[in-house]
Order: C-alpha cells, then structure tokens, then sequence
C-alpha cells in the first residue's frame, strides 16, 4: 500500500534541514517533525517518520489519516503553530513525498513470527520453574546480539 503527504521542508541557516508533516501532526496530534544534514537525508527522514507513524496506527487497528492537497498546505498557519520566534531559515519548500507502507511493514512490523528452536531438556526444565518466558528471552539474545550491547 503507497501513501503520499505532503510535507514542509525548511533549509535552515546553520546546515541541514527540518522537515514537517502537517497532516499527521494534525490528525494523530503528535509531533511529525524530523531532519536530516543533507536534502537526501531529510527526504529519507521524511520517508521513516511517515511510514513508522502510518504502520503504528494501522497495527493499532486505526485508519490513517487523510492526505491533504498540496496546495491546501499553508506555510504561515503551520509557523504560527510553531511559534518560533526568529526562525532563521535559509528556504522553504513543500512537496510530496510517497512511502511503501507494506515494505516498510514488512522490514519494521511488529507481526510476531513463529520459530522453532532446539535447547537441552534440563535448561528447559529449569527456565520453565523459574517461569521464564522463552520468546521474550530469546527476543531480548537476539537483540543484544545485533546491536552488540
């Protein structure tokens, strides 16, 4: 499923740029705001923050919200509901940007997947009177060994 929103990208005065997705800050009343240091990046920024708030809603069992038109996307009404005094940015733009909900679903989903492990009979016997929970357990090795913690 492709998703298209509009969003505000500003380049600020000390590098790099901030970008905004109205729609989804409005609609799920949450901050839709990230960066990147170069324009690729913001646009890949842009790309993350829409398909991670998107999929949340939908494994919650809630309809995303609407896109709005590009045009109807005011550049005023948005800063004044950022209230920031003496924003110094370079430019200013707005454009589309279009996310593959199911490939990121795919790579990020919560879906749980089913796997089947082998371990010895005794360190069963012991986990299962201690009441540890093997998925959890595994999730937590997995993960420390990935990220190296």
């Amino acid at each position: 499923m492709k998703v298209i929103y509009p969003v505000l990208f500003y380049e600020e005065k000390d590098g790099g740029y901030s970008v905004f997705v109205p729609d989804l800050e409005k609609a799920l009343n949450t901050t839709a705001t990230t960066c990147g240091s170069t324009l690729e990046e913001a646009m890949e920024m842009a790309e993350d923050l829409i398909a991670g708030l998107l999929l949340d809603e939908m494994e919650e069992g809630n309809q995303i919200p609407k896109a709005s038109k590009i045009e109807n996307i005011s550049f005023e009404e948005f800063e004044k509901r950022l209230d920031i005094k003496n924003w110094d940015y370079i430019s200013k733009f707005k454009t589309y940007i279009s996310v593959d909900i199911s490939s990121f679903a795919e790579k990020w989903g919560k879906e749980l997947i089913k796997k089947t492990v082998n371990i010895p009979k005794w360190i069963n016997t012991k986990a299962e009177s201690l009441k540890i929970n093997f998925s959890k357990t595994l999730e937590e090795a997995l993960l420390q060994k990935i990220y190296k913690k």
